[in-house]
This record gives C-alpha cells, structure tokens and sequence, in this order.
C-alpha cells in the first residue's frame, strides 16, 4: 500500500518553506530531504534530541548520502511545550510523524502545530481500525471513541494486544510490560510508550477541533498507520 505522504510534499513544498517536527527517530522516515528534492525553499528538521545526539549524527551522514544540503536544525524542540506567547518560526508545511499517540494531551499538541504552520500539516499517527475482530474477541471504534492506554479495560486490552501479535509489532503496556513508569519523577510525561489509541475517524475529528479543516487522508502503514493532510483552518 502506497503511503501518500511523499506525494503531498512533492506536490505542496515547491518554493514554500517546511519542518519536519520530530524527525529523528529512525532516520529513514524523515521527510527534510524529500523536501529538499522537491523544491523547498528552505528546510528544517527538528528534534526533542539536542544538538549532538548520536541521532543527529546519523541524520547529517543520512542527509549527506542524499545530497542534502543547505538545511536548518533545532535541537531541544518539544512540540509539547511550545511557548505561543513568544515569538518561535513558522513553516508554510510542517509534517509530523509518529508522535501525537506518544503525549498524553493530543489535542493541546495539536493546537501547537497549528501555531507552527502557515498553511499546511501533514500529520501521521499509528492507529487501530474502526472494527477489530480477532481470536480474542470484538472491538468497535466509533468516530467519537479514543482509547486511553493507562486505563484500558482488561478484555479491550487482549483484543488490541492479539491485533498487534498478529502482525508482529510489540507495544509497552499492551502486549509486552510497561517497565517504566508513566509520569517522570521530575513529574514531566513519559512519551516512550503509547498513551493513545486512535482510529482514523477519531484522528480525524481531533484535528478538525484543533483548527484544522481535514483535506486528505490516507494509510501509510497496511492498516496500521494512518496520514492527514491537513489546512490551518483560516489559510
């Protein structure tokens, strides 16, 4: 299944400026140097990770071999903690990947995209089918429906657990153990495990409530990752 991200970059970035929020994690799924390719005015990859993690490393010698060149970072950057009462820089598209099911507060994420982006926010997010039906039993997600993995009921938690076994994808909490706890000692967030379960339904009306009019949606993972492009309402 064809993800439909690359796609909406190559067709928006042209001569606009664009972010990737949280790029790091993995390397090979950022999105600075398609941008690049595809005409970007200006690039930046952005990172919880500060200046000088190995991980950025690795991005430097990914984006070299890519014949990236010319693009900005920002280390230390926690969309979660966005100051929107002080000056920060805009993006005409930003594209944020695999994050929004890792906080605790998706909407309030959510509103700090919107205040990064000028136009545009290319959202993807891990998320569960509408129906889940498996040896474990049956799961039905309305549009209105999230489930909130600190409180997962025992009988939802053995369906959802056997919908990841049966496709190989291990998930702290769900269908292997939490080893760590959920709030830090310092009393911050832990944004290791998955605090969310969404269906695209939900992902989609969450972000329409956060000020974004929904213009595209498609999967990007079989049916377990799913992307939005979305428009800052008002643009």
């Amino acid at each position: 299944m064809s993800c439909p991200k690359d796609a909406w970059i190559q067709r928006l970035v042209p001569g606009r400026s664009f972010i990737d929020v949280g790029g790091l994690w993995g390397t090979v799924n950022e999105k600075v140097t398609v941008a690049l390719a595809a005409g970007a005015s200006q690039a930046t990859m952005s990172d919880i990770a500060p200046e000088g993690h190995e991980l950025w490393d690795q991005f430097h010698r990914h984006a070299a071999a890519h014949g990236a060149r010319g693009y900005d970072s920002i280390g230390s950057f926690d969309i979660t903690r966005l100051d929107l009462h002080s000056a920060h820089p805009v993006f005409d598209v930003v594209h944020c990947s695999g994050i929004i099911y890792h906080v605790p507060d998706p909407w309030r994420m959510l509103r700090n995209l919107r205040q990064l982006s000028r136009e545009y926010v290319i959202l993807t997010s891990m998320v569960l089918p509408p129906l889940l039906e498996n040896s474990a039993g049956r799961l039905e997600l309305a549009a209105d429906t999230a489930l909130y993995v600190p409180a997962l009921r025992d009988e939802v938690r053995r369906v959802v657990a056997q919908h990841f076994d049966d496709r190989g994808i291990r998930v702290a909490a769900i269908n292997t153990a939490l080893d760590e706890p959920w709030i830090w000692s310092n009393g911050q967030p832990n944004f290791g495990p998955w605090w969310w379960l969404l269906s695209p339904d939900m992902l989609s009306r969450l972000s329409a409530s956060a000020g974004f009019e929904v213009l595209e949606g498609g999967w990007s993972w079989s049916d377990l990752s799913y992307s939005l492009l979305l428009r800052a309402s008002g643009s």
